[in-house]
């Protein structure tokens, strides 16, 4: 049943956005509250969690998720989560009704379910690492240079700061 999940996914991902979001250039620091962090597992979630309670501000909120087929972890979802046809299911709907003022993408396990995610938060600010296919979904992006992902994030804030 995955791959006719994952059929009405890449359709909903190859159909141009209805209503491009309206978003800011320029995200203010001070403004964020609320941050959504898509990772590779949850080890990483808490690294990054604690580097941007670090270099911005311990009273924002992190909600983080990442792909994992085989966990059964709250903040792990996969192709499960989505309806036969492709549409968010009830855990994911609970996660996409929260809306975070910048999301931050990190995952290296690219498949159609986290870009679809990524997709439907559109209105929110998102950053990440350089990838051809990101391009469409995020808002800031830089080559991965550093090897653990505690200093990337760290980049990526610090690079965040500086255009505001």
């Amino acid at each position: 049943m995955k791959w006719i999940r994952e059929y009405f996914v890449k359709n909903a991902l190859e159909k141009p956005r209805k209503l491009k979001a309206q978003k800011s250039i320029l995200l203010h620091i001070e403004n964020i509250k609320t941050i959504a962090i898509l990772g590779n597992n949850k080890e990483e979630i808490d690294q990054i969690a604690a580097v941007v309670h670090r270099d911005l501000d311990d009273k924002i909120t992190i909600l983080g998720n990442y792909y994992d087929e085989k966990s059964v972890d709250k903040q792990a979802f996969s192709y499960k989560d989505f309806t036969l046809f492709g549409k968010p299911g009830e855990k994911l709907n609970e996660l996409l009704s929260v809306r975070p003022d910048l999301i931050i993408f990190t995952s290296e396990k690219l498949n159609y379910f986290t870009l679809y995610l990524l997709q439907l938060q559109a209105s929110s600010y998102s950053m990440g690492f350089f990838s051809e296919e990101l391009k469409p979904y995020l808002d800031l992006m830089l080559n991965k240079e550093e090897k653990d992902i505690q200093s990337g994030t760290a980049l990526l804030i610090k690079y965040l700061k500086q255009i505001n």
